[in-house]
């Protein structure tokens, strides 16, 4: 008994030892084209252009990767992918590809059916980022020579993850875009790339947020306003609150660091009338004055603390009005909230939720806190 046990023993080993060294799926990367970014445009005759960045590594003892891009069309997505082949002259990889850009043209007729594709396809990853370009197509946004790295596709994927520390775009992936779509009572949100001329060159610049309603592109917000909207979405972990402060006819301007942010959504319902309680606590930093107005006594501190607090009030309020009259999109989750914490109201409501958050009403209250004002608090005067 003792031996058969030492036989299947030895004989699972052997199993497993084959199957589990190596990859099954494995190929030789000479045998593949490396994709590290997508652009999506109308092409002709409403078929779909792609455009993708691929990379190539040249050998050598000082390994450097270049890149170009290429373009095809096809009849859907997944035609259009094939079709590179033709061009790349193998079959192409995309399980480092970090970004997808979409056209505005293609945006407004559905991300979703953009994108379904990558969704399907069992070499894509859904972490890959989305974004939408404002400019005329979304191919250009590779073609400018701007970006300092050799893979321009790497360059923007460091720039939408170096946006925590901006809070002036959203970070949606493929993931996050297709959970928000089928969540109700919120519509998503893409962040947005355009070019822009620094020191005579023209580069890429990722700001702003692409406004998405039943998965049709209807509209982009700017960066100070994707700020607001991350406000009350509690989506701020980092960045700057710049305040101007008049003071007997002198402006001061303090930039104040976001520590921390907790915004609370809390519906309340009275009847028939749903109201929105949107409260925001945040702490801030004094980082930088410029001017003359001292900051470095409780007075002086409460008074900034007031500025802050009435100026984002009234941006955030702002935000949600022009959002409620242009679009008519829930981009901040009220309806979303709504549905988790009064379900059995949303039942009665959501079919029309649409025309609700259009006269919604949202009671904003803001209270800003500042903390370790980076040493100084007290503007420093010439000569000193």
């Amino acid at each position: 008994m003792k031996k058969i046990k030492i036989i299947l023993l030895i004989f699972i080993i052997l199993i497993n030892s084959i199957f589990t060294v190596g990859c099954w799926s494995y190929r030789e990367v000479d045998d593949l084209t490396i994709v590290s970014g997508v652009a999506i445009d109308k092409g002709t005759k409403n078929q779909y252009q792609m455009t993708v960045e691929i990379v190539h590594i040249n050998g050598g003892t000082d390994k450097k990767m270049t890149s170009k891009t290429i373009s095809t069309e096809g009849k859907t997505m997944f035609d259009a992918a094939r079709n590179m082949i033709a061009l790349a002259g193998k079959k192409l990889y995309w399980g480092h590809t970090k970004l997808i850009i979409l056209s505005k043209d293609v945006a407004s007729e559905g991300v979703a059916k953009a994108i379904e594709w990558y969704n399907r396809d069992y070499e894509t990853r859904d972490e890959v980022h989305l974004i939408i370009s404002e400019r005329p197509t979304a191919k250009e946004i590779f073609n400018e020579p701007g970006i300092a790295d050799e893979i321009k596709s790497f360059a923007l994927d460091k720039m939408i993850i170096n946006q925590s520390n901006l809070s002036k775009a959203p970070i949606t992936n493929v993931l996050k875009f297709d959970i928000e779509s089928k969540i109700k009572g919120i519509s998503p949100i893409i962040p947005a790339v355009n070019l822009k001329q620094i020191d005579g060159k023209v580069t890429p610049e990722v700001m702003g947020t692409a406004i998405i309603k039943n998965d049709k592109l209807v509209g982009f917000l700017n960066s100070e306003e994707t700020k607001d909207l991350l406000f009350i979405r509690n989506e701020v972990n980092d960045g700057l609150l710049i305040e101007e402060m008049h003071e007997k006819d002198i402006s001061t301007l303090a930039s104040l660091q976001i520590f921390k942010n907790k915004t609370k959504v809390t519906p309340v319902v009275e009847g028939k009338d749903i109201t929105i309680n949107l409260n925001m606590d945040t702490t801030v930093a004094i980082d930088e004055i410029n001017g003359t107005t001292n900051f470095s006594d409780d007075e002086g501190r409460m008074k900034l603390e007031q500025s802050a607090e009435n100026a984002l009030k009234e941006r955030i309020e702002a935000l949600i009005k022009r959002t409620q009259s242009e679009y008519d999109a829930d981009i901040f989750g009220f309806g979303s909230k709504l549905w988790e914490d009064k379900p059995q109201v949303w039942n009665s409501c959501g079919d029309n939720w649409e025309q609700i958050f259009k006269g919604l009403k949202v009671n904003v209250k803001a209270k800003v806190h500042i903390k370790n004002s980076a040493i100084l608090s007290k503007p420093i005067k010439e000569g000193e």
